[in-house]
């Protein structure tokens, strides 16, 4: 019963996703392609939990407000897709499924076996280790403690001070509303929620850089089939493999298979069309919701970032790349400086009651 919550709670993220994505999109006239409107709601949606759990995470507020405050921001998100984008949802559904409709066939078919046979593979892992320990555990105490980064999600004990290099991120303080809502502990929703989405956006996403580099579907899956089989082949120790079929459901593993993969493709629209505000926007989000998705993402987002937009810069000679990459990588540049002031001495001590 609770793996079918789990696979409840996985469809109805992918169609959250498919909301958020629309909705943002008609708010702000963009013009994606159906693939890619799956992707932008995906980084919309960690990037406005981030803006909900932050504030209260610092303030050391009860975890229940968070949990309240994100069913209340769900609620008008979803009344709101409704009202203005019900039919934009309903084509997008349509399309999708027309789409997979249309590219039935024996490759199709091979490469759903593929996802699915890495998903199983990935869930029937047993690695158990420190990070494991932590990451988990500071999911399971963020529920029953009802506050946030306030206990050691490995050893139990009350923290002194806040530790920015997890309180920065709300990532598994997601997992916590996850766990919070259906009643499952976060073993399984780490492991067969978001494990499982991490492969799948990872699938998503190669199957999105397929179609921008080459010609037709049948060209996009079989990149997205070979990119799983190479992974299968090279999951060793602390490889990006590693991350994505072993400790998918760590942070580190939506930044090694999900942002990393996701900026690269931005940086490919750019690179095609730099005058799009499309390829823009997509850059600008996937930077601004790197660090809810990951800690790891703090210094190699914008890295990846300023490397394009030099590149860019220096073969056009257009002053505005700069100004818009500049942009791009604000969000990150702030983060590095808390964390940095945090490394530097400052701390934010927690209350105790």
């Amino acid at each position: 019963m609770q793996l079918a919550v789990c696979f409840a709670v996985l469809l109805l993220l992918g169609i959250e996703f498919s909301v958020f994505g629309v909705l943002s999109a008609r708010l702000f006239r963009l013009k994606f392609r159906i693939y890619e409107t799956g992707i932008f709601g995906f980084f919309v949606y960690f990037g406005l939990f981030q803006i909900a759990a932050l504030p209260l995470i610092l303030l050391q507020r009860p975890f229940h407000e968070l949990v309240v405050l994100w069913l209340v921001v769900l609620a008008v998100v979803n009344i709101l897709a409704l009202v203005i984008t019900g039919r934009e949802l309903g084509k997008l559904l349509r399309a999708i499924a027309a789409g997979f409709w249309r590219g039935r066939g024996i490759l199709l078919a091979a490469v759903i076996l593929l996802l699915a046979f890495c998903c199983w593979f990935h869930g029937i892992q047993q690695y158990v280790g420190w990070d494991t320990t932590y990451y988990i555990g500071t999911v399971d105490t963020t529920v029953l403690t009802d506050s946030m980064y306030v206990y050691n999600g490995g050893s139990g004990g009350i923290e002194k001070t806040l530790d920015f290099r997890y309180a920065l991120s709300s990532f598994y303080m997601h997992s916590a509303f996850l766990c919070r809502l259906t009643g499952i502990g976060g073993l399984l929703v780490q492991k067969y929620v978001l494990g499982t989405l991490c492969i799948l956006m990872h699938g998503w996403i190669m199957f999105a850089i397929g179609r921008r580099a080459f010609p037709g579907v049948k060209k996009a899956l079989f990149m997205v089939g070979l990119v799983f089989v190479m992974h299968l082949g090279f999951h060793t120790g602390f490889s990006t493999s590693d991350f994505l079929l072993i400790r998918a459901y760590e942070a580190k593993g939506f930044c090694a298979n999900v942002v990393i993969p996701a900026l690269f493709y931005a940086i490919f629209c750019l690179w095609q069309d730099a005058k799009k505000r499309e390829h823009w926007f997509l850059a600008f989000l996937v930077c601004f919701s790197s660090i809810p998705l990951s800690m790891s993402s703090l210094v190699i987002v914008p890295a990846m970032m300023v490397v394009y937009a030099l590149a860019e810069w220096l073969t056009v000679r257009k002053w505005q790349i700069l100004w818009r990459a500049f942009w791009c990588v604000l969000p990150n540049g702030i983060y590095f400086i808390l964390y940095f002031m945090y490394t530097a001495g400052f701390r934010i001590a927690v209350m105790q009651s």
